[in-house]
């Protein structure tokens, strides 16, 4: 059962939480943020190191090997109303994706780890990582090398899932989270008077069949089995209600599950958009810029945790999800460098409504931490099970 963790940990926890919510920073800027982190680990006598972006690995045990812990740190752009009693203390910043959940269950891990230190076989990497939410922290912090002396073996990472209710988990083995691409187009018209659109080259009308036509990709060109996502989010042109505009900028993403349907979906991208234009005596100029990887787990270890969630929580609490999330998340980059494991724990109170991450009103229940320590602990002994 999930109820061996100590009251003082699950309190310490809430506090911490708390503290985390009210003082949100957005990606790049999580200074105070990480300085409480290192505070934290300070007051626990846990040795850490800090890499270019601020991020920072804290160590506890000794060993050849080691398996990493992430907690992404940032926070969104949304005004909270939630109206609680911690609510975010910075005007229009907000703890909306549950990072302060993840943030203060991983500083939970840390203080319950500390007390087991002397009885560890291998070494565990705790990973506060900045900026998963824009750039990709992630990347900065395994390029630095937060992997390597000594070499992680298996890393975890939990997200918290408002659709579910607390006191649950879900898992997937394989494909998990969609790999992004950065779509950028710009289109290339002639501008004339609104009355006489003959003299001109509508950019606007090119970039309606455009956006038209690559919709057309993902129910016409690539296979039903491997899904695509094509979203234009951002259209920008004209300068005038009665003048043909010349210029039409439009920004996009992308999302597809593998490398083979990437390259295939960005032909195709090119293609569709220069062809459309061209059609319509316009030029179009596309960027594709490859962003986050797809988040890939490793079977067995994911089963494994699926199975160690079972003996926690029950069978009835543990969801084998059916497909992948077309969203992503920058721990992929921690799953290309070591096999491992991402998975959700419940925030859903009994009795509300659904709710929504990235929302002003997103209030996960507070219980989920005790799930997501539990989880992770089991993790961390499953894995020390292999090193006696």
């Amino acid at each position: 059962m999930i109820n061996h963790i100590s009251k003082d940990i699950l309190a310490e926890m809430v506090h911490l939480r708390r503290h985390l919510h009210q003082y949100p920073e957005l990606s790049g800027q999580e200074h105070q943020t990480l300085a409480f982190i290192r505070s934290q680990l300070e007051q626990l006598s846990i040795p850490f190191t800090t890499y270019e972006n601020g991020g920072i690995c804290a160590t506890i045990g000794k060993g050849d090997s080691a398996i990493g812990i992430r907690a992404d740190i940032d926070a969104l752009s949304i005004e909270e109303k939630t109206g609680l009693p911690y609510a975010s203390q910075n005007i229009g910043v907000m703890h909306a994706c549950g990072h302060d959940i993840h943030t203060a269950v991983l500083l939970g891990l840390a203080r319950l780890l500390k007390k087991e230190e002397a009885t560890l076989p291998a070494m565990v990497k705790l990973f506060f990582q900045p900026a998963e939410e824009t750039v990709g922290g992630a990347k900065v912090m395994v390029e630095g090398g937060c992997m390597e002396g000594p070499q992680v073996e298996r890393v975890l990472a939990l997200h918290v899932d408002p659709t579910l209710p607390v006191g649950t988990a879900s898992f997937l083995p394989g494909k998990m989270n969609a790999a992004v691409i950065e779509l950028d187009i710009a289109i290339h018209g002639k501008s004339c008077h609104g009355a006489h659109p003959e003299m001109g080259v509508d950019a606007i009308a090119a970039a309606a069949q455009i956006i038209s036509a690559l919709q057309l990709i993902p129910s016409r060109f690539t296979a039903p089995t491997e899904p695509v996502v094509i979203t234009i989010g951002k259209i920008q042109g004209g300068t005038g209600r009665n003048i043909v505009a010349g210029e039409v900028h439009l920004q996009g993403t992308v999302r597809v599950l593998d490398k083979k349907t990437g390259d295939q979906v960005k032909h195709l991208i090119r293609q569709t958009v220069q062809g459309t234009a061209a059609a319509l005596g316009a030029e179009a100029e596309v960027a594709l810029t490859d962003d986050y990887p797809a988040l890939i787990n490793h079977a067995v270890i994911s089963l494994q945790m699926a199975e160690l969630a079972r003996e926690l929580m029950g069978k009835e609490n543990v969801v084998m999800m059916d497909a992948p999330s077309m969203g992503a998340d920058d721990f992929a980059y921690f799953t290309q460098a070591a096999p491992g494991c991402y998975f959700n724990i419940g925030t859903a109170a009994p009795g509300t409504a659904p709710q929504s991450l990235h929302s002003e009103h997103f209030a996960p229940d507070e219980g989920c931490m005790q799930v997501g320590l539990a989880l992770l602990h089991a993790g961390v002994q499953a894995y020390m099970e292999t090193k006696k």
